[in-house]
């Protein structure tokens, strides 16, 4: 179990560096479109839809490395207050909507990336590449979530029954 929960950590911790990768691209990439809009009067076609999609895609792969480090809101307020016991409580009722939400996106984003494979639908604007290519992101998101929120869960599960804590939380 301990092997799995490493793995997983250090999945969704590889992902800030993929995410960091992915937002320097796209900083490169406008740099260079609009440099060759103002200066050349001649544009890229695909610049805007890589935009978007990483854009996107940063936003998905972040959802795991966000629930690693506790970086999701909550009200601290009360929450600080609270004991070890009622913030895994807390975090157990917490955990229901994320996986309500970490399921929307992988059955809903999966069924969409079937349909549009099935479709053969490719992007109308400039880039024409498949368009499941870019829904992909949606389900690999919400499995990186689930499998976080898991892991969360079975920790704040022991900590309600024995006030202990199976394993430290990333800070």
């Amino acid at each position: 179990m301990y092997t799995f929960v490493k793995i997983v950590r250090a999945i969704n911790n590889k992902m800030l560096w993929v995410i960091g990768a992915i937002i320097s691209l796209m900083a490169i990439l406008l740099f260079y479109d609009v440099i060759a809009r103002y200066f050349f009067n001649n544009q890229t076609q695909w610049g805007f839809d890589l935009s978007v999609w990483f854009t996107g895609l940063s936003a998905f792969l972040a959802g795991g490395y966000v629930l690693l480090h506790k970086g999701h809101v909550r009200i601290d307020f009360f929450y600080e207050n609270f004991s070890e016991r009622k913030k895994s409580m807390v975090d157990l009722v917490t955990a229901l909507f994320i996986f309500l939400i970490a399921f929307a996106f992988i059955i809903i984003g999966g069924e969409m990336v079937l349909h549009l494979m099935e479709l053969e639908a490719v992007a109308s604007t400039g880039l024409n590449i498949f368009m499941w290519i870019q829904w992909l992101m949606v389900p690999i998101g919400g499995i990186l979530l689930a499998i976080q929120a898991l892991i969360d869960v079975i920790n704040d599960m022991y900590t309600v029954f024995t006030g202990n804590k199976l394993w430290e939380e990333e800070s």
